[in-house]
């Protein structure tokens, strides 16, 4: 039987741009995922429609599947001559169990490749604004894991060489531990003001950082109310943040804002969201299949010279143009004129060959071109009774259910943001077309609406916009949210 490939992918600490670009390249190529918690869930949106997703968990103590049912996972679907990512959060050789699934690989012949990533205990330091060394400060630094293998789960380490031997340590998953972990550091040698930092969840903009001592930290930790996932840092290098911070201070730090479509008009806005600080995911929520209906080629011969066609988005031009060539027409046989929604769509049809104008007053009786949501959005602004050419249909796919559900549950978004109507009806049909229930949405998340016209899309479905924001920035009126909610908090 041929065999496939695996390849043990390291996502990085949380960041979704700090994957590696060969990491990214092989997860859209992959047949099968198998992924952990601590990967964020956008990752997904990545691969294949069609890709098997299948979720560990791996959460302390709350193991969705065993250490042996993902290896079970792994060899299965490679002897089908899958080609199989196991995805893990940070380096999957930093307390990722890579060796013993390549191990478990490599006795059963199949091909495999480790391809690292970027590890939390570097980047969650960097982005706290601790550098793991410095020249003046730190010349050695050890990575160690913060629970083991004793009954009590405590680190079974050589705390002497530990507390003598390296300038800066850093624990992985040891919040549970921590007053163990600074009580053995101190009584092998560490000075109690030695200096200490607990980042949770580090690289997200949800991010937070407590710093103390060995003596303090514990305290503050808790007074926090910091669990896992995080990464503890002990030492004089620590002193460094005061001047280095430069991720979690910033005006939108903590706000994560999903954004259900990708706009070249939203680029400039979130360009500036992601500086003040935002995690920012843009998506098209729903996937496009192409569709031209044969009736709509009859309706389209058939109408008058006084109807005008006018395309909604660069990518309805193209649908357009695949659906006339598979029922036999090209665009000599359409007699009407043609008109662009914007520069950009205007464009799109000059590259093909295809003269075109804007959008104005003179036209009075559209046929709009484009899917559902462009047409039944332009109507409201253009005429409530022109007609429609759907050459697309919406549908959506496994892996996005899957990504937007991880975001919700483990609270990686806390926003969403729709800049238009067309938007807003984008949304809803991914709700309608998931069965994610809407409870749990407005639980979790706060939406912002840019625009009445916006709005009153979810108004009609019974769903309240938290904000409504008119021509103001966007980021500024965001920056309001997180003033409100901290003087209710305080």
């Amino acid at each position: 039987m041929n065999s496939g490939m695996v390849y043990f992918v390291g996502a990085g600490p949380g960041d979704i741009d700090l994957i590696t670009v060969k990491g990214k390249q092989v997860l859209q190529q992959a047949d099968v995922v198998i992924f952990d918690r601590l990967i964020n869930p956008f990752l997904l949106t990545d691969v294949k429609d069609d890709a098997k997703l299948i979720y560990c968990g791996k959460q302390p103590c709350k193991h969705t599947l065993r250490q042996e049912d993902i290896q079970k996972e792994i060899l299965i679907h490679a002897r089908k001559g899958k080609t199989v990512v196991r995805l893990k959060g940070g380096d999957p050789a930093v307390f990722g169990r890579v060796g013993e699934e390549a191990e478990l690989l490599a006795e059963n012949h199949i091909r495999y490749e480790i391809i690292p990533g970027i590890t939390a205990g570097i980047a969650a330091t960097m982005y706290a604004g601790v550098p793991i060394t410095h020249r003046k400060h730190s010349n050695s630094f050890a990575v160690v894991t913060g629970h083991g293998s004793r009954k009590d789960g405590t680190p079974n380490v050589d705390w002497k060489s530990l507390s003598k031997g390296v300038e800066t340590i850093v624990f992985y998953m040891g919040v549970k531990h921590l007053n163990t972990i600074s009580e053995q550091l101190i009584k092998h040698g560490k000075g109690r003001d030695t200096q200490a930092l607990v980042v949770h969840w580090g690289t997200y903009s949800k991010q937070r950082t407590v710093e103390g001592t060995l003596a303090t930290i514990t305290s503050k930790v808790e007074q926090a109310n910091i669990t896992n996932p995080a990464i503890i840092v002990v030492g004089d290098v620590v002193k460094l943040r005061s001047k280095l911070a430069w991720f979690d201070n910033r005006l939108l730090s903590g706000r994560a804002i999903l954004i259900p479509s990708i706009n070249e008009r939203n680029r400039e806005m979130v360009t500036t969201l992601k500086k003040d600080g935002a995690d920012v995911f843009e998506h098209e929520l729903l996937c496009e299949r192409d569709h031209f209906d044969s009736g709509a080629v009859n309706d389209l011969l058939k109408m008058e010279s006084d109807n005008e066609l006018v395309f909604l988005s660069t990518k309805s031009v193209f649908a357009f143009l695949k659906g006339l060539v598979e029922n036999g027409m090209d665009v000599r046989d359409i007699q009407l004129p043609f008109y662009s929604i914007n520069e950009s769509v205007k464009k799109t049809l000059q590259t093909i060959g295809i003269k075109s104008k804007l959008i104005d007053m003179s036209v009075i009786s559209p046929v709009l071109v484009g899917d559902e949501t462009e047409i039944e959005s332009e109507r409201a602004t253009l005429s409530p009774l022109a007609k429609g050419i759907v050459v697309r249909k919406k549908n959506v796919s496994n892996k996005d259910i899957a990504a937007f559900t991880r975001l919700l549950e483990e609270r990686h978004i806390n926003t969403i943001l729709l800049t238009s109507p067309a938007e807003a009806l984008i949304f809803l049909k991914f709700l309608e077309l998931s069965g994610i229930p809407l409870e749990q949405v407005q639980e979790n998340v706060t939406i912002i609406c840019k625009g009445i016209d916006t709005n009153l899309i979810l108004k009609k479905s019974n769903i309240r916009g938290d904000m409504i924001i008119d021509n103001e920035d966007v980021a500024e009126a965001i920056g309001k949210i997180e003033e409100a909610e901290l003087a209710l908090e305080s």
